[in-house]
């Protein structure tokens, strides 16, 4: 997946307001999961991987994932561990640490441009 780097921020943004959204608007299947799914597979360790400059999309894009399913165990576990599980409150949480890394890219001043 090639995307200009400079789409990167407006795609997290947007899919993590349509994954809060159809998860709270109580949209079914199989929208919800498509939507849910992209967000959660990519964009809160692609806010996040992008602050590292790296060169090679593929590297970029695996190291997304691999974050992004660490992030959101963590999450997942501080959660219940103590004692407010709840899938819509992980599902905030993730998306807001996506926006704050999507914004931190912004203020870092880092759009798009690799050495």
């Amino acid at each position: 997946m090639t995307l200009r780097p400079r789409l990167w921020r407006p795609l997290i943004a947007a899919s993590a307001a349509a994954a809060v959204g159809v998860t709270y608007a109580g949209v079914g299947a199989p929208l919800r999961p498509l939507v849910v799914l992209w967000f959660l597979a990519v964009c809160p360790g692609m806010a996040l991987v992008r602050l590292l400059r790296l060169r090679d999309s593929v590297s970029e894009l695996v190291l997304a994932v691999a974050v992004s399913l660490s992030l959101e165990t963590v999450v997942a576990a501080i959660a219940l561990y103590g004692g407010h599980w709840s899938p819509a409150l992980v599902l905030d949480v993730v998306a807001g640490i996506a926006l704050a890394g999507a914004g931190a890219e912004t203020l870092l001043g880092r759009e798009g441009r690799r050495s």
